[in-house]
């Protein structure tokens, strides 16, 4: 039997989702409407699953969304909301929710929501998918910057680098830089003393090795 938690401040709804998803031979539902109505059913019992209306104001603060799964470290947390979801997004994610599903989402991908959950797998818009990709991105982005910082690496010195990474001799980068080829060679010698390193072979691979390649 699967057990399910329905947080939802409207009665009317959350009944309504119990009656849909008990048509499932194996899904029982409990619903909740309260912090303090969820905190008493975790008291009594454990959940496999925790279907949240996000709009509600205590799940508003993560704090909540965290201490219920301290409470059942097992349970695996939807979001179930016809509101907005993005303002919330990382905040969610950093509380381990595992699917977002729109009230607006037929039965079957409900209960598809929550099988794939059992299963491992994750559901969510392809909108949140991309936001999540943007996030990833920006946060590469940010761990680039720092490591640029920390080794004091100039532009005109990472693209000179590129160029050792991509096999090309001094004349080659000085042709593709236009400048002239001391400028390359006093560039690298630079690049060495920064990184520690003292050859071409050792600075490509230390940049690949902390992600500026």
């Amino acid at each position: 039997m699967v057990n399910i938690l329905v947080v939802d401040n409207h009665k009317a709804v959350g009944e309504g989702i119990k009656l849909l998803l008990e048509q499932e031979s194996d899904f029982y539902v409990t619903v909740v409407k309260t912090d303090e109505e969820t905190l008493v059913a975790l008291s009594q019992q454990t959940f496999d699953i925790f279907l949240f209306d996000i709009n509600m104001p205590f799940l508003n603060d993560q704090r909540f969304v965290k201490k219920v799964g301290q409470l059942n470290s097992e349970a695996i947390k939807i979001i179930y909301t016809g509101y907005k979801i993005e303002p919330f997004f990382n905040i969610l994610i950093e509380s381990d929710v595992t699917s977002f599903v729109c009230k607006t989402a037929s039965k079957e991908n409900l209960i598809m929501a929550i099988r794939s959950a059992l299963d491992g797998n994750a559901m969510m818009p392809v909108k949140l998918l991309r936001q999540l990709k943007l996030a990833g991105t920006q946060k590469n982005k940010i761990e680039i910057m720092h490591q640029l910082i920390q080794y004091d690496l100039k532009k005109d010195e990472l693209a000179v680098l590129k160029l050792v990474a991509a096999g090309k001799t001094n004349k080659e980068i000085a042709e593709n830089l236009f400048v002239s080829l001391r400028t390359v060679e006093y560039r690298l010698t630079k690049i060495f003393k920064k990184l520690q390193v003292y050859s071409r072979i050792e600075a490509v691979e230390k940049i690949r090795k902390i992600g500026l390649l």
